[in-house]
C-alpha cells in the first residue's frame, strides 16, 4: 500500500516500485514510492538494522583517502590565497597556470567561507573532506557522523560520532555533501540545521535529483536510489519549496552530476554491484567501460547539467540575519 509522502504529505496517485541493493552487492529488495504530485521518491520500510548498510570496512566514505598534516600545504595555501581572496596575486597566479579550481574550493567560494569560519560537515565518513581543506588553509573544522565506530581529534580537524540532533554549538558554515538523503524527517533535519548555523550563515546540501536524466533513463537501476540508505531522494521543485519554508533564503541551485552516476547506472542495469572485483570503481583494467565511455559520459552529463536535467545538485542557503 501508498503511503502519505514525507516530503509533501500527498496521497494521490503514489507509485511503487521495487528497489535492489546494488552498492555492497546484498541480494535484496527494497520498496520505494514516487509521489504523484511532487515527484519525489521515498523509502517505503526501513531496515531494522540499517547500520548493516553503512560497514565501516565497506562503504565508501570511510575508505576515502585521508591524510591528516600537521600544517596547511604552503603552495597549495598561496593558491587558495589567490583563487578565493585574490591574495598573492603574482606567485598565486603563476602556481595557478594550468590548474583547475578542486570542487572543495569551489564549494568554499560559492559560500563565501574565510579560512577561521566554522565549518561544519554533516556526514563526513572519515573526514577526508576535512582534512583537504585544512591542507589549504582553512583551520575551524568539525564532522559528524552517526556510523563511524568512533571520533578522533586531529586539533584542527575534529570527527565526532554523532547525528545532527547531537549538535548544540552554531557555526558559520554548515554542509551536508550527499548526506541528507540519509536522514529520516527531512523538514525537522532542515529546522536543526537553520538552528545550529549562526546568524548571517550559510549552509550547503548536495543531494541527488529525482526525476531527471539518470531516472528517466534507468528507472529502478539509476544510481541515485541507492537502496535502502537513500531514505528520500527529492525533485528539484520540492527541495526548494523545503528549504524555504524551514526559513532559509536559496542563494544559488545548480547541477554537479559526476560521472560515476552514468558508470554505477550502467553496471547495475547489467547486474553489477559497485563494489563487484571487476566494477570501475577499482578502475583495474577489468571494468566494462573505457577511457572513451568515461570520456563519453562526462560530456552527456556536462550537457544535462547545463540544462537543469542533471542527477545531483548544489543548493547553497543562507540563514537571514
Amino acid at each position: 500500500m501508498t503511503k502519505a509522502c514525507i516530503l509533501c504529505g500527498n496521497t494521490d496517485n503514489n507509485q511503487l516500485y521495487k528497489v535492489k541493493e546494488l552498492q555492497l552487492g546484498f541480494d535484496e529488495y527494497f520498496t520505494y514510492q514516487h509521489c504523484g504530485s511532487c515527484g519525489s521518491m521515498q523509502l517505503q520500510d526501513v531496515p531494522e538494522n540499517l547500520g548493516k548498510y553503512y560497514p565501516n570496512e565497506d562503504y565508501y566514505s570511510f575508505k576515502l583517502g585521508l591524510q591528516i598534516r600537521m600544517k596547511a600545504d604552503p603552495l597549495r595555501k598561496i593558491k587558495t590565497d589567490y583563487l578565493l581572496f585574490g591574495k598573492n596575486r603574482l606567485l598565486g597566479r603563476l602556481l595557478s597556470i594550468g590548474y583547475s579550481l578542486p570542487e572543495q574550493l569551489q564549494w568554499m567560494k560559492d559560500l563565501g567561507t574565510n579560512y577561521d569560519d566554522a565549518i561544519l560537515d554533516i556526514g563526513t565518513g572519515n573526514g577526508s573532506l576535512l582534512a583537504r581543506l585544512f591542507q589549504v588553509g582553512f583551520t575551524n573544522l568539525t564532522g559528524i557522523d552517526p556510523f563511524i565506530n568512533e571520533g578522533q581529534d586531529h586539533g584542527s580537524i575534529k570527527i565526532l560520532k554523532k547525528d545532527i540532533y547531537g549538535v548544540t554549538e552554531q557555526y558559520d558554515v554548515v554542509m551536508m555533501h550527499h548526506s541528507l538523503e540519509h536522514m529520516f524527517e527531512p523538514q525537522r533535519v532542515l529546522a536543526q540545521a537553520l538552528k545550529i548555523t549562526r546568524p548571517g550563515g550559510k549552509v550547503m546540501i548536495r543531494i541527488p535529483i529525482m526525476g531527471n536524466y539518470g531516472w528517466k533513463k534507468y528507472g529502478v537501476f539509476w544510481g541515485g536510489l541507492d537502496a535502502p540508505r537513500h531514505i528520500f531522494i527529492p525533485s528539484e521543485k520540492q527541495l526548494r519549496v523545503l528549504c524555504e519554508q524551514a526559513g532559509f533564503i536559496i542563494d544559488k541551485f545548480y547541477y554537479d552530476s559526476p560521472v560515476s552516476m552514468i558508470w554505477m547506472s550502467e553496471q547495475h542495469q547489467k547486474g553489477m554491484h559497485l563494489y563487484h572485483p571487476h566494477s570501475h570503481i577499482f578502475d583495474s583494467g577489468k571494468g566494462m567501460f573505457t577511457k572513451e565511455d568515461t570520456k563519453h559520459f562526462r560530456s552527456i552529463l556536462k550537457v544535462e547539467n547545463e540544462k537543469g536535467n542533471g542527477d545531483t545538485a548544489v543548493i547553497c542557503l543562507r540563514k537571514s540575519i
